[in-house]
């Protein structure tokens, strides 16, 4: 997700004056969808074909596939550590979507140039791969997982704060733009790896990864609302802030449900 935001934030503004000068925006969405369009023929073409059935016999298979695709949902939403993981993550991706999708917003309104701008925004969102990576390699050496998802949200909200603390946007600002993205990319990472763990099974493990990527647009709605109602992006900061409070909450409840776990792993 960070590499393809990247690659949007550089492309698009060059995509943009590129066409007619009517078009603007257009031309780009309209690339994109012809990119989805290829992406489509290649996996037609690509993917082997189901083997042939009767009628009959496909019914009869939709028919078990819906009713087990509805035992796996409830099982799913009856998770306590599903619902955890969920809102843990809206925390962490809503806050990370609305900032960096803001930013070249924010800088064109202080008066900084669309290329700088596109740059800009594009570091931002690419160090972000940076704390997936190091995430994955923590875990792999027995770091816990409340101590890389409580690092992520203090950096967030320390990077958050610094980078929203006034009107113009210095190095120390764009450094906290930084901090924000690349350490705050230790949560999703971590969240990925115990939605594999605290799964209801290794059945629901989709269900749950999927309900988890639902809830990423709770953060944006609350930045999006809290900077219209203020008329500008001074409470951005403090807004991420209580997100990162909240996530810091959750996470050690996900600490209680792992502690649960190895205690019943040992009694058995």
């Amino acid at each position: 997700m960070p590499l393809g935001t990247s690659l949007a934030l550089l492309a698009g503004p060059w995509v943009m004056h590129l066409g007619a000068p009517d078009w603007g925006c257009r031309a780009w969405w309209w690339l994109l969808s012809g990119l989805a369009v290829v992406l489509a023929l290649l996996l037609a073409g690509k993917l082997p074909a189901d083997p042939p059935r009767s009628l009959a016999s496909a019914g009869a298979r939709q028919g078990r596939q819906n009713s087990q695709n509805k035992k796996l949902l409830s099982l799913t939403l009856r998770s306590r550590a599903v619902w955890l993981m969920a809102l843990t993550f809206a925390m962490y991706s809503g806050q990370w979507l609305a900032v960096i999708g803001f930013l070249p917003s924010i800088y064109a309104q202080a008066g900084l140039p669309g290329g700088v701008t596109a740059w800009l925004t594009a570091g931002a969102a690419a160090v972000n791969i940076l704390g997936n990576l190091l995430a994955g390699r923590l875990l792999g050496r027995g770091t816990p997982p409340f101590a890389l998802l409580a690092t992520g949200f203090v950096a967030m909200a320390t990077g958050a704060l610094l980078a929203f603390g006034a009107t113009a946007f210095p190095v120390g600002q764009y450094a906290g733009v930084l901090v924000f993205s690349m350490l705050g990319g230790l949560i999703p990472a971590t969240l990925f790896s115990l939605s594999i763990r605290l799964a209801p099974s290794t059945d629901t493990v989709s269900t749950t990864v999927g309900w988890m990527q639902q809830w990423s647009a709770l953060g944006q709605l609350l930045v999006a609302w809290v900077t219209a109602r203020h008329g500008g992006w001074q409470l951005t900061g403090w807004t991420t802030s209580v997100c990162c409070v909240i996530g810091i909450l959750l996470a050690w409840q996900i600490r209680g449900v792992l502690s649960a776990e190895s205690v019943a792993l040992l009694k058995k």
